[in-house]
């Protein structure tokens, strides 16, 4: 049986704690049954972002006239666009051939199971059973779509963010599209298929979308997609799904109403929340602890019950997010080969939603702030047609879609929370993500330090990684 210094299991973010491995010499296995760069790379914020892109361009043109200039209607070149995509995948497969020829590392393609607290057991994409042991084991197997229960879904057909990136890619955008869900994912291809002339219709099983962000974010971000076409059903609770006269039709039950209506379309997407990739991992061999929804339990320094395991990423439940799950690395990485200072903290976890337009937050919401806080909550707002830049985009309170940035502190001038629609807002909010870092130990007494960039999470993928990232890459100072 071949040992290792460090075992990963996940090829995403784990990647991030092989670099600080191999960096200070250590032996090193991965452990990968899919694609090499983790759900983010493969099927998920860099594909959609390539789409969402030529989406953007698109509503552009068509929000000129406001500003007097007339586009002609755009000239989509489909397979051209998709072309575009694949090579940026493509680039991120050739990872996995880059490190197995890495001295220092053996990578293993297939599905890694604890078989005890040192000891994992992988079934090889072969069929063949190879068993490792670890002095240091890292979950980080990220998740999946998570398929609900619906009567016929399975003989109908879906495609999920998954099959969509893989095998399932239209030679064409659909004529009409369901999608099923109503968080970052839903949306950001209600955007995409609606830019690209599909019919589209969002189905959200709740009173509202983008639940967890600040409560004036859904109902602006609901019109503005209802704007370009977009139908979104509320409260919609999905019975059934069948075929009929070539397209999909999934019968819905109006949970406030208790109405039943039917939704047609050419295709079903489903983005109806995550499943954590742990049901193989068979984690009580090991006596890992998990919640009874299969994530696995981390403290600050992202172990485990078992000190030598620790987690990363979508797999510990917190936060969803590939800037997220790389922050968790970098912290890992000084827990396990630096100096043991760091700690992860989750107060400032900035997000965006790549609508058009967009939405960026960090912090509490509005509604989270006052229940915390109560009255020593201050509320901030100002509008992009309160300032030229917006005047000059053609923002006007006339119209319906004014953005807004709103800045949550409490009575003592403390930022609580900032929310932003709006052009580049992913841009806009980033800067109070470093302000809500800054001032902890790691920063006192060092006004004008760069650390709380550096140890802040930076929206990806946007354009605040630009600077952000500048300063991992010191230039020679010859």
């Amino acid at each position: 049986m071949k040992h290792f210094d460090i075992a990963i299991l996940g090829a995403g973010s784990g990647l991030m704690i092989m670099e600080g491995a191999l960096e200070h010499g250590k032996t090193c296995a991965v452990i990968e049954k899919g694609a090499f760069g983790g759900t983010c790379l493969n099927r998920g914020c860099i594909p959609s972002k390539m789409l969402v892109y030529p989406a953007d361009l698109i509503r552009e043109t068509q929000r000129g006239e406001l500003v007097e200039v007339t586009f002609g209607r755009p000239a989509i070149d489909w397979a051209r666009v998709s072309a575009r995509m694949r090579r940026q995948i493509d680039v991120n497969q050739e990872l996995e051939q880059a490190i197995a020829h890495t001295e220092g590392v053996t990578v293993y393609p297939g599905e890694g199971s604890f078989a005890d607290a040192y000891t994992l057991d992988i079934r090889l994409k072969d069929g063949r059973l190879e068993r490792i042991s670890a002095d240091t084991i890292v979950i980080a197997t990220g998740s999946r779509t998570r398929v609900p229960h619906i009567q016929g879904l399975d003989q109908t057909g879906y495609l999920t963010s998954e099959s969509f990136f893989s095998d399932r890619f239209p030679d064409k955008p659909f004529e009409s599209l369901l999608i099923i869900g109503g968080g970052a994912t839903a949306l950001e291809f209600a955007h995409i298929f609606s830019a690209f002339g599909t019919r589209v219709t969002v189905a959200v099983r709740s009173e509202t979308m983008l639940r967890g962000l600040d409560g004036d974010i859904a109902p602006f971000v609901k019109r503005q997609l209802e704007d370009a076409g977009v139908r979104i059903l509320y409260q919609a609770g999905a019975q059934s799904a069948r075929t009929q006269g070539g397209l999909k039709v999934m019968r819905f039950l109006d949970k406030l109403t208790h109405e039943e209506y039917e939704v047609a379309a050419e295709e079903i997407f489903l983005a109806s929340g995550i499943l954590p990739n742990t049901d193989a991992l068979a984690p009580d061999r090991a006596g890992v602890r998990m919640t009874e929804d299969g994530y696995v339990i981390t403290d600050e320094k992202l172990r485990t019950n078992i000190p030598h395991v620790y987690a990363i990423g979508d797999v510990n439940g917190r936060f969803a997010l590939r800037h997220k799950a790389n922050y968790e690395a970098d912290v890992l990485n000084n827990v396990l080969f630096g100096d043991n200072t760091r700690t992860a903290d989750y107060d400032s976890v900035p997000q965006a939603v790549f609508t058009h337009p967009q939405v960026g937050s960090v912090g509490l919401s509005e509604e989270n702030a006052r229940t915390l806080y109560g009255d020593r909550v201050r509320v901030y707002r100002n509008a992009y047609s309160d300032i030229i830049a917006g005047i000059s985009m053609g923002y006007s309170k006339r119209r319906g879609d004014d953005g807004f940035a709103k800045i949550i502190t409490d009575d003592r001038q403390r930022i609580l929370g900032a929310h932003v629609v709006g052009p580049q807002a992913a841009l806009i909010v980033q800067p109070y993500a470093y302000l809500m870092n800054a001032g902890g130990p790691a920063q006192a007494g060092q006004p004008g330090s760069w650390l709380p960039i550096r140890h802040a999470m930076t929206i990806h993928p946007s354009f605040a990684e630009l600077a952000a990232w500048a300063l991992m890459y010191p230039q020679s100072t010859r």
